[in-house]
């Protein structure tokens, strides 16, 4: 497996990308994405002079934010995976693109690289959340997956996406290599996360630290320790957690008002054209 134009290739198949709102969304099936992940995650020597995989999780929140922050749409471009993480993400690509594909959780893509990293003895890292809620949630898999090796780490509360370029990654990348850590989650909120990834695989890259897939998880974390629970499958089925959740947290109410933003801007790409 190689990459070819920023594309992750596996002999004659590589992971296929549309453009929605300025963001490439990876649009292959989950089958394949996991497939191409474990056998980049098998490299053999060859791998260590690779850079990180990067799997992010664009939302509707975060296209919307993406169309009034360039860097922020730059950043989301230079993931390897961009997962169609929302019903939105997969509507407004049926709308704007003429393609039906399947929401990707992140969560349970998050599950799925877990059971990964169990089969083949894998350590993992979790980075990130709040009240040390990555340590908990790493705690709590392991209690449902006994040969799970792992470790947390909880950085500070970043303020803002600027302090990040001034925090030391040098603990973070030296637990990497010294327990072959294979993958690694962080979970800080968009857009800190994906700013925080971005740095760290710059560290990553400049060490050799080996295969590393790096995924920005959100709030996975609360999920996984049973601090937020989580939507039953029927809403899940339809696309409708993020209902749930705002029932939950009324206080979100204003990030979801970020979906009538998305609407009325795949609303005017599709009659004005207003990203072509």
């Amino acid at each position: 497996m190689s990459y070819i134009n920023g594309v992750l290739v596996k002999s004659n198949m590589k992971l296929t990308k549309k453009q929605l709102l300025g963001v490439n969304i990876t649009v292959s099936s989950k089958e394949d994405v996991l497939s191409l992940i474990a056998e980049y995650v098998h490299e053999g020597s060859e791998a260590i002079k690779k850079t990180p995989c990067i799997v992010f999780t664009p939302n509707s929140e975060q296209l919307v934010a993406a169309s009034k922050d360039k860097q922020f749409q730059l950043l989301l471009n230079r993931a390897d995976i961009a997962l169609p993480d929302g019903i939105g993400v997969v509507l407004g690509l049926s709308i704007l693109r003429g393609i039906t594909i399947q929401r990707i959780s992140g969560i349970d893509f998050l599950s799925d690289l877990i059971r990964l990293a169990t089969k083949e003895h894998r350590t993992i890292g979790f980075i990130g959340g709040r009240n040390d809620m990555a340590h908990k949630a790493l705690t709590a898999l392991q209690s449902s997956y006994v040969e799970l090796h792992g470790w947390s780490e909880q950085p500070k509360d970043f303020e803002d996406t600027t302090s990040i370029a001034t925090y030391s990654m040098d603990k973070i990348v030296r637990r990497i290599i010294d327990s072959q850590t294979r993958f690694v989650f962080v979970g800080l909120g968009a857009p800190k996360q994906e700013v925080f990834i971005d740095a760290l695989k710059k560290q990553v890259t400049k060490k050799h630290a080996g295969p590393v897939v790096i995924m920005a998880v959100g709030g996975s974390f609360d999920m996984i320790a049973g601090a937020i629970p989580r939507a039953p499958s029927w809403m899940q089925t339809f696309g409708l957690e993020w209902v749930y959740r705002l029932a939950k947290e009324p206080w979100r109410w204003k990030r979801q008002c970020s979906l009538f933003s998305f609407g009325i801007l795949v609303f005017k790409e599709k009659f004005f054209h207003t990203n072509k």
